[in-house]
């Protein structure tokens, strides 16, 4: 469900995924698959990252960052980039109209 609500609450069916990956103590939790939703973090990782769990999810390819101060930086490379080739450009055209 989309959107829930004081009259479309969340159910406990919904959650009969999570709970038969979530398997049983009593075995170790060897049920226990990784999959594209689920996997291991070593603890020497979390303690590194000062115990930030906001890791990302090591199956999924590289994702595009939304961040303001990245895309920031990289506007103004693009930019720097842009403004090369334009005097790059200009030089060229200058040169080959005979005005150098």
């Amino acid at each position: 469900m989309k959107s829930y609500n004081k009259t479309k609450p969340m159910r406990f069916e919904e959650f009969a995924t999570e709970i038969a990956w979530w398997g049983d103590e009593a075995d170790g939790f060897k049920a226990r698959k990784q999959t594209e939703q689920a996997w291991q973090v070593p603890v020497a990782d979390i303690v590194a990252r000062n115990y930030n769990l906001d890791i990302k999810n090591p199956h999924i390819g590289e994702q595009i960052s939304h961040d303001p101060d990245e895309l920031l930086a990289q506007y103004q490379r693009l930019m720097n980039e842009v403004a090369e080739i334009r005097d790059a450009l200009k030089q060229q055209l200058m040169a080959a109209l005979g005005g150098e």
